[in-house]
């Protein structure tokens, strides 16, 4: 009993085409359209009950090859976290024994956002925590999908983030699946853009583009956005590459303050190394002035 009712289950789709079409043909060989009308109405309305009625029932082929298909996605996870496993073991040994220092999850705080402002393709948003609670300017802003922004001002209550659709801020990133470096910038609409990109790196579509570790501003590896287009101009050296944003800053309600800060003795060497540029540059322009005053006496002289 058991077998038979499996198989009515199984094969029930054509059990119930074969009855309608023995039906049909009966229908017709009686010759009145009128009787076949409602002699089909009835039908219809029976088989619609009769199929509500059953669907409740499972189908134990379908059920079996579903089964079958979880367990083997389920084999190729359970692997896929074995490897990660071993690679994030092989990695922390080899990060010791070089003698490298070993990267620390950043701490965080979840924060409400308050406020939104835009003056003139510099947008910023103001959040509902600040010093009190241990927001300091420097600190860069996430959320679960990427990279918002980073904290300028901060009172005791609030804090004003500067994000990064914002024409004055210059990201350090690179490509997570090629590691090209590259500089990321917005010059407004919905999209960023990725420069200093030479023709030769490979930057391809649907790359994901993460902070690197050229930045002292942000910590590395946070999601940027995703490459919509990476294509060549003519007589340009450099890719043309559009990305979208992995934060949707239109529905920006929440978000997580990192305790982190730029290092400042980066930042020391940094300024150190403006200034002796500018000396360098000023110097070169006396000695340019000196030069041409020289060459015009000179000429006077003659």
């Amino acid at each position: 009993m058991q077998n038979f009712i499996e198989f009515i289950i199984k094969y029930k789709n054509y059990i119930t085409m074969l009855a309608l079409v023995v039906i049909s043909l009966s229908l017709i060989s009686m010759g009145s359209v009128n009787k076949i009308g409602g002699f089909r109405t009835v039908i219809v309305g029976t088989m619609g009950w009769f199929q509500k009625a059953i669907s409740w029932i499972p189908n134990p082929a379908a059920i079996k090859n579903e089964n079958s298909a979880l367990r083997d996605l389920n084999l190729q996870l359970s692997t896929e976290v074995t490897r990660m496993r071993d690679a994030m073991v092989e990695n922390k040994s080899l990060r010791a024994l070089l003698g490298f220092k070993p990267k620390i999850d950043q701490p965080f705080q979840l924060v409400e956002v308050v406020g939104i402002t835009e003056i003139q393709m510099r947008n910023y948003v103001m959040l509902d925590k600040g010093t009190f609670q241990g927001i300091l300017d420097g600190m860069p802003v996430r959320t679960d999908a990427g990279l918002v922004g980073v904290v300028i001002g901060a009172s005791g209550y609030f804090s004003m983030v500067e994000m990064i659709l914002n024409r004055d801020v210059r990201i350090s990133a690179k490509c997570l699946r090629s590691g090209y470096p590259g500089i990321v910038v917005w010059e407004g609409g919905e999209y960023l853009l990725m420069k200093n990109v030479p023709k030769s790196y490979d930057i391809k579509q649907w790359d994901i583009i993460v902070t690197s570790t050229f930045s002292n501003k942000y910590p590395e590896n946070i999601p940027i956005g995703q490459v919509i287009s990476s294509s060549e101009e003519k007589g340009e050296l450099f890719l043309k590459i559009k990305i979208k944003p992995a934060v949707n800053f239109a529905t920006l309600e929440q978000a997580f303050v990192l305790t982190f800060l730029p290092n400042p003795e980066r930042n020391e060497l940094i300024k150190e190394l403006d200034e002796k540029l500018k000396l360098r540059n000023m110097d070169a322009k006396k000695h340019d002035k000196i030069f041409f005053e020289t060459k015009k006496k000179e000429k006077k002289g003659k």
